[in-house]
């Protein structure tokens, strides 16, 4: 029976590595080198809500372009910091070419970035809405990037992994997680093929979709409770018959989400919360392929090695199996050599978050961000 256990356990492990390889050869084959330097116009919009450590480093790179019709807008979110200062400094030596806006008080039934996203969008001329956050930095031809993407996959929407960076321990044990969507779960190939609207993804860190899509769906009125609202909105822009995809955007864009380990953990565990909060289904299959396919042979192995079991080689191939695909997508992502052998320690963090999200949820509590509470 164990026999049978640790075979079904490999074939996972397996799917995994397919997964994980299928997926590198797509972003590595998919994304098209920013050709197109003028056209429509881009409104590139920029939500802020306490970025006073990262916003000037966004907005200088934003306003060195390649690209030649555009525009800039950043909305200081209601901050308790710097932030609509720094903003209004930009907008006094650069007028014409970017305004800075100060939000409206949050509305009752909608959560701070959808509703900084759509105040943007009613400010915002362009053809094209380039969405991206207030701690990213673009090189010169991210916008041009992202018009040449658009139109040469003919979508509606388009979305990818940026160049993420971290810069200490706490940060490498927690971040790459971001990456299980591509190594577990979701053909990215598949994204751009089929209508499905699970079949679906995106990182708000740079969004941009066609306007007419946008006002079709209504904004992101139909997102305006969501926590993970950039994954809502393609989920919402597929629904409503629209095409997206998923590409490489790391030499492009580059991005240190979170300062350090407790950054990393409150970031990372408001996405989880969101998951088991509304996709229960999803949330209960990726926590039984964590402690199946991943903890528990790496659990196994060491017991059978000391023991002398007759499943040490099973046990073995399959935590071999799964630190390879991981091993592949963190590589393809830039990070250093040794991260994958942090695999042990960085899923041991995804489940206590996953219990730890679900807890909250059970008592009615909800996570902070920002200042803000979400439940």
């Amino acid at each position: 029976m164990l026999g049978w256990i640790f075979f079904i356990f490999l074939l996972g492990a397996l799917y995994f590595l397919f997964l994980s390889v299928s997926n590198v050869v797509w972003l590595r084959l998919s994304s098209c080198k920013p050709r197109l330097h003028s056209g429509r116009k881009v409104s590139v919009l920029v939500p802020a809500r306490n970025e006073e450590r990262n916003l000037a480093a966004c907005l200088d790179s934003l306003l060195d372009q390649s690209y030649r019709n555009y525009e800039v807008i950043v909305l200081d979110d209601q901050s308790t910091d710097r932030t609509w200062e720094i903003a209004r400094g930009y907008e006094e030596r650069y007028p014409g070419r970017l305004r800075a806006v100060r939000g409206d008080a949050l509305p009752a039934g909608w959560l701070g970035k959808p509703h900084a996203m759509q105040q943007l969008a009613r400010r915002a001329v362009g053809d094209y809405l380039l969405f991206t956050d207030a701690d990213t930095v673009h090189g010169p031809e991210s916008v041009a990037w992202a018009v040449t993407n658009l139109e040469a996959h003919r979508a509606d929407c388009v979305s990818g992994y940026v160049q993420q960076e971290m810069a200490t321990l706490g940060e490498q044990c927690i971040v790459p997680a971001t990456y299980i969507m591509s190594a577990m779960l979701l053909p990215l190939w598949l994204i751009a093929a089929l209508p499905m609207p699970s079949l679906s993804f995106a990182i708000g860190q740079l969004l941009v979709i066609r306007r007419s899509a946008f006002n079709a769906i209504g904004g992101c009125e139909r997102v305006r409770g969501e926590i993970t609202d950039d994954l809502a909105m393609v989920r919402e822009l597929k629904r409503a018959g629209f095409k997206q995809v998923f590409l490489d955007i790391r030499r492009h864009v580059r991005c240190r989400m979170y300062d350090g380990y407790r950054a990393s953990f409150q970031g990372l565990s408001k996405n989880i919360y969101d998951i088991a909060r509304n996709r229960t289904l999803l949330f209960a299959t990726a926590v039984t392929l964590l402690v199946c396919c991943i903890l528990l042979p790496l659990a196994w192995l060491p017991v059978q090695i000391l023991t002398g079991g007759s499943g040490a080689v099973r046990a073995l191939l399959c935590v071999a199996a799964f630190l390879l695909a991981w091993a592949v997508v963190l590589y393809d992502r830039g990070l250093r050599w040794w991260a994958p052998l942090l695999y042990p320690v960085l899923f041991l963090h995804l489940l206590y978050m996953a219990w730890w999200c679900f807890a909250q949820i059970v008592m009615g509590h909800g996570v902070s961000w920002k200042g803000r509470t979400v439940r």
